[in-house]
């Protein structure tokens, strides 16, 4: 059987592509089910049909749940092309007709999901109250080639230095995505407020010995932290916990005795109920410019044109309040930058 744009247009309905995507990434045809509130049958049925249409098999069945066979993964890629345009469409319908309306799905990192991302949100609200914001929380490695395909409006993070050298940010010489700098950000070596060693003046080799939480080895931020040792001239230190998550390192510092680091945004809520506090070292140590990542080959919704507004508007606030902070506060004297990497960011 040879398809035509016009045989395909008559049997495929969107209702059936956005069922299917939604298999592959729940993994599982219950799963799947769950997430669009309809029942197992009825999603079962959907698949034979598109299978039965194309006369081949699109899901491979295993113990781990389902995956794309070859032509799944053709129709799969395709599928999440004409689901961002349809949500593009219901935005901008939703838009004209109510107002302010629509949907923006955001891919973040620890460095932008403390503060920046919470404050812009309050801010798109204020404006746009009827706007739904979902907010994706994941590595490099996987946000960029989901805002390529489609399935992300926004990244917020930290601007890998050769993030535009990737797959994923070009096709046959053209960009795919587009980053906007916001602000700087630095980082913090930090503590519970009671760490003994906050009474007196502190060198970095002094903290050494003690505990310290430091980020997976999977990460820039990890980069930073190496680089900050051997700059010391240290080895990293031999009781280490490797984490990312704010909340499981802030209760571990209340022990008094960890030290970790941090991006400065990420504690800044905490530092001023009193839970943290940093090291005074001598000066401020770069992690780099937080930006926003956006499509190349996409018009942005209204609803993700509104929220990159606010997180402009957001940044401006966060250069405000540090130009307040007082002299001297920050990590370890010296403005350190990363090398660029070979390796895939996350």
């Amino acid at each position: 059987m040879k398809f035509t744009t016009l045989s395909i247009a008559r049997k495929l309905k969107f209702y059936q592509l956005i069922v299917y995507a939604q298999v592959l990434e729940s993994g599982s045809i219950l799963r799947a089910a769950q997430a669009l509130n309809l029942t197992q049958p009825s999603v079962t049925k959907v698949i034979h049909e598109l299978e039965s249409y194309f006369g081949a098999p699109l899901l491979v069945r295993g113990n781990r749940g389902v995956s794309a066979t070859p032509l799944g993964e053709r129709v799969l890629q395709r599928s999440k092309s004409f689901i961002s345009d349809l949500r593009l469409l219901t935005d901008e319908v939703n838009a004209y007709l109510e107002g302010s309306a629509g949907h923006v799905i955001v891919g973040t990192l620890i460095s932008a999901s403390a503060w920046l991302l919470p404050r812009a949100t309050q801010l798109l609200k204020e404006k746009a109250p009827k706007v739904l914001l979902s907010l994706r929380i994941g590595q490099m490695d996987q946000l960029f080639p989901a805002l390529a395909d489609g399935e992300l409006d926004l990244v917020v993070s930290r601007v890998p230095d050769d993030w535009d050298v990737h797959d994923w940010s070009r096709r046959n010489e053209s960009p795919l995505l587009k980053v906007e700098p916001l602000y700087r950000e630095s980082l913090s070596v930090v503590a519970g407020a009671r760490h003994p060693m906050h009474k007196k003046r502190t060198k970095f080799v002094d903290l050494h010995a003690y505990p310290w939480v430091l980020p997976t080895r999977d990460s820039f931020l990890r980069r930073t932290a190496d680089a900050l040792f051997a700059e010391a001239g240290l080895p990293i230190p031999d009781n280490v916990v490797e984490s990312l998550s704010i909340l499981t390192n802030i209760t571990l510092m209340q022990d008094q005795r960890t030290i970790a680091l941090m991006p400065r945004e990420a504690i800044r809520n905490f530092a001023e109920a009193g839970l943290l506090k940093e090291f005074d070292l001598g000066g401020a140590l770069q992690f780099g410019d937080i930006g926003c990542f956006y499509s190349a080959t996409r018009e942005p919704t209204p609803a993700a044109l509104m929220l990159r507004e606010c997180l402009r508007a957001a940044s401006r606030e966060h250069v405000q309040f540090s130009s307040l902070l007082p002299a001297g506060e920050g990590a370890p004297k010296g403005r350190m930058r990363e090398k660029p990497s070979t390796n895939s960011p996350r």
